[in-house]
């Protein structure tokens, strides 16, 4: 009977270099044995891009993605007690010791990939026993920084009192900069908490009939807002850009979106707004945090308006085809043309100048 090797007692400068000699899956394996094994494979600076979390009933899928294009894929069965690993070809299983739980591997695994936060955290469905009791909320706790929540859980009674994902929530919204929810939201109420944090995104989509309040409206204060397919009266939504106008409302807001069923009465939404019209023609860039703005394939811009606020600041009004209303907040500063296509004259202006110039100093040297 052969005796383990002792790989970790061996001299830094030979293990170092044994370590690199590794297999990817072996790196990582190597990493959830123990918190010194995990120090020194952290030193082979195996960084990732991004990690995305799924937490679906029992489970928990991890995917950690490189860039060289190649994902790790960690499956988690906590009613199981099972790992499951899969790296290109590589498939590794094992069923851990009883002192570890499958959520025990997720951040050593954080850790050795250098990476400080997950890009998405999707609640596809959780269940009463697992908020209560169960193995991810020791997990969920210890996340410091969550770029997205996104909620996916089709129950029917998704954020009403009794629902285990609300308890789940509070635990990761107060690390969280973005949230989307996908679906079934029985009362607008239920979201108010969501709605006034200080998120800097937040998506809502398909909640059904009920109609979006305008107190509602006004008391969001996320710096980009989504509603898609959210019912809404277009003069509820006119009195908020005047709140807006008079600064009464979100003043982080830079980007508010709005989807619902049918044309959106043009005339009645621009009432009182003092908007000057603006040739849908213009070049110009909507960013919308950091990204240009990108429109659904079946969506199509008709009408654009500036408005001007009591402070100076600018914004524009889209009304687009399906029931579309795009409002943009533009930079402070109105020397920031970043946002901003050069038309083909001025570029022309600029070449022609340069190319004199570049001809008189050729001149020169004839």
């Amino acid at each position: 009977m052969t005796a383990p090797f002792p790989v970790l007692r061996l001299p830094y400068l030979v293990l170092m270099p044994f370590l690199e000699q590794t297999e990817f899956m072996e790196r990582i394996a190597l990493s959830v044995l123990s918190k010194r094994a995990r120090m020194f494979v952290k030193l082979l600076k195996m960084k990732c891009k991004h990690i995305n979390l799924r937490l679906e009933y029992n489970t928990v899928r991890m995917n950690v993605c490189f860039d060289n294009d190649e994902e790790l894929k960690v499956d988690m069965f906590t009613d199981r007690y099972k790992v499951d690993l899969r790296y290109g070809k590589d498939h590794i299983s094992w069923w851990p010791p009883g002192t570890l739980s499958p959520m025990d591997y997720v951040l050593p695994i954080m850790d050795v990939t250098h990476c400080k936060s997950i890009k998405k955290l999707i609640f596809r469905e959780v269940s009463e026993y697992d908020a209560e009791y169960g193995t991810t909320i020791p997990l969920l706790t210890k996340l410091s920084k969550i770029d997205e929540v996104i909620v996916e859980d089709f129950t029917s009674y998704i954020f009403s009192p009794d629902s285990p994902l609300r308890n789940v929530l509070k635990i990761v919204l107060p690390v969280s900069s973005a949230v989307t929810i996908s679906d079934h939201v029985q009362k607008p109420k239920y979201l108010r908490e969501i709605l006034k944090g200080n998120f800097d995104a937040v998506s809502v989509q398909l909640l059904g009939d009920w109609r979006f309040p305008l107190n509602d409206l006004r008391k969001t204060n996320a710096k980009t807002l989504k509603l898609d397919r959210v019912a809404f009266k277009v003069e509820d939504l006119n009195l908020y850009f005047k709140f807006w106008l008079k600064k009464k409302c979100n003043i982080r807001l830079e980007y508010l979106s709005v989807r619902q069923e049918g044309n959106v009465n043009k005339d009645l939404l621009l009432k009182g707004l003092n908007a000057v019209p603006v040739s849908i023609e213009t070049k110009r860039t909507f960013r919308v945090s950091g990204n240009v703005e990108q429109l659904g394939w079946d969506q199509r811009i008709v009408f654009e308006f500036d408005i001007t606020r009591v402070d100076g600041r600018q914004a524009t009004i889209r009304i687009g085809t399906h029931g579309t209303v795009c409002f943009y907040v533009w930079p402070e500063s109105t020397n920031d043309t970043t946002n901003l296509v050069p038309n083909q004259s001025l570029f022309m202006r600029r070449f022609s100048w340069i190319s004199n110039f570049y001809n008189s100093f050729i001149e020169r040297f004839k």
